[in-house]
C-alpha cells in the first residue's frame, strides 16, 4: 500500500503500485502500474509506449511558472536526513504546496497534469515504492532528477532510499532546482 498511514487511519487517500523491471535498477523498469484504490484511477505506462490514466493517455501540465503551479512536498521529517532550510525555502517561495502522504499516486498525479511537481527530499523514499511512478510520469513527459539535477538510477532493493524531484516539464524543474540551491 502507497499511503499506509492514511490507509490504516481512514484517510481517502492511498494506493497500490507495482513495477516490472528487466533488471535489478529503477532505470530498468519497463512497465508500472499505481492504482488509487478510493478514487479507481488506474494509472499505467509501458516504456515507449506511453502514459494512461483510465484507458486514456496522458501529459504533464503546461504551466510554466512555479507561481502558477500546484506543487507537492513531502515533508514528512521524521528520522529522515532532511535540510530543514531548504524545505523553507521552498515552503516559502511555492504558493501552492500540497501532501496527500502516497508519494507513487502523486507522481501519477503529475504525470496526468493534475499537479506540476512533486518533491521528496528527505532520502527517506525506498526506490521500489515509487519505481512504478517514476515510469508512468517520465512516459507522460515529466522530468525527473535528484537535487542536483542528475538522472537516479539505483537498485531496486527495499532498503535503497532516494531523494527526487518530478517535475512536469523545464522550465517548472529549474525553477524548483533554484530553490533548492539557492
Amino acid at each position: 500500500i502507497d499511503g499506509t498511514t492514511n490507509f490504516v487511519h481512514g484517510l481517502p487517500f492511498y494506493a497500490s503500485s507495482i513495477a516490472v523491471a528487466s533488471k535489478p535498477t529503477l532505470e530498468g523498469v519497463f512497465a508500472g502500474i499505481v492504482a488509487d484504490l478510493v478514487h479507481e484511477d488506474v494509472f499505467y505506462a509501458h516504456q515507449g509506449k506511453g502514459a494512461y490514466r483510465n484507458g486514456k493517455q496522458i501529459h504533464t501540465s503546461k504551466i510554466q511558472s512555479i507561481d502558477d503551479a500546484l506543487i507537492g512536498l513531502d515533508l514528512n521529517a521524521y528520522k529522515a536526513q532532511f535540510n530543514m532550510a531548504i524545505a523553507t525555502n521552498l515552503i516559502e517561495n511555492i504558493r501552492h504546496t500540497r501532501h496527500f502522504g502516497a508519494n507513487a499516486l502523486e507522481i501519477s498525479h503529475v504525470a496526468a497534469g493534475l499537479s506540476d511537481a512533486f518533491v521528496d527530499l528527505r532520502g527517506k523514499i525506498r526506490a521500489t515504492d515509487v519505481a512504478a511512478g517514476f515510469l508512468i510520469a517520465k512516459e507522460a513527459g515529466a522530468i525527473i532528477t535528484d537535487a542536483d539535477d542528475n538522472p537516479i538510477d539505483v537498485p531496486l532493493d527495499p532498503r535503497q532510499t532516494l531523494e527526487f524531484i518530478a517535475s512536469a516539464n523545464m522550465n517548472i524543474h529549474k525553477q524548483i532546482l533554484s530553490l533548492i540551491k539557492s
